[in-house]
């Protein structure tokens, strides 16, 4: 699908949410308060089978909800962004805020018809300055690395592709329970160029490594991008259900 000269792109924003009544709030209120016109984008939140109020949470907020009974995120992130009206689909997590203008930033970058995926940077939310400063090189560290080698990927909770290049991959590969935006990245790869846009920002959560322990979260995260990235195989690692 091209876009008119012109023309602003319409935006579809998909979240995928179990039991995040309490994340929710946060993330809606950051997408709410965009730097873009209301009415060129919208947010869906794929509810995973939720027994809180994350439902009417989103509902409150003005998202579309859609319901994924197959539990895990792959199937839940796929699902919304099947259902995505957009000409871009943007992706973040229930627990990440986005900056202001990272609906604009995305817009932008979008206007060179050869970008068809890019990918952001974090600002830690680790209590501590050295904290976030490790929470921040450890996420660039990779990505760069992987990119420096052709092998650009996606982060999902902070990421954007052309609707028409996602469906020319073939979609997201279910079989990749853990890091199916990594895979995604990959393959789009073959198709145009994925970028990392350094300020394309958001603001995501730690609480994986402090649900999970830090080591096992870790080694997790090492699995997932050595399968994905270089095996080019989906990760034999189960995580928790955590967004």
């Amino acid at each position: 699908m091209n876009i008119l000269p012109g023309k602003k792109p319409f935006v579809s924003v998909v979240i995928t949410a179990f039991n995040e009544e309490e994340n929710l709030p946060k993330c809606l209120e950051a997408l709410k308060n965009q730097l873009y016109s209301k009415d060129e984008y919208e947010v869906i939140v794929v509810d995973n089978n939720s027994t809180d109020n994350t439902v009417e949470v989103a509902k409150n907020f003005g998202a579309k909800v859609i319901s994924e009974k197959k539990q895990g995120y792959v199937y839940a992130l796929r699902r919304g962004m099947d259902e995505a009206a957009g000409d871009i689909i943007a992706v973040t997590d229930s627990d990440t805020q986005v900056a202001n203008d990272w609906l604009l930033t995305i817009e932008k970058v979008f206007k060179q018809p050869d970008v068809v995926g890019i990918t952001g940077m974090i600002q830690g939310d680790a209590k501590s300055k050295i904290g976030r400063k490790l929470q921040e090189v450890g996420y660039a560290i990779p990505i760069y690395a992987s990119a420096f080698v052709g092998k650009t990927f996606l982060v999902g909770f902070n990421f954007a592709v052309r609707k028409n290049a996602y469906i020319k991959v073939g979609r997201l590969n279910t079989k990749y329970e853990m890091s199916p935006d990594v895979d995604l990245g990959i393959k789009l790869n073959k198709f145009g160029k994925v970028k990392i846009i350094d300020d394309m920002l958001v603001r995501t959560s730690t609480r994986r490594w402090k649900s999970d322990g830090v080591i096992k979260t870790f080694f997790d995260y090492c699995k997932g991008y050595y399968y994905a990235v270089w095996l080019r195989q989906p990760p034999p690692v189960k995580q928790s259900i955590v967004r």
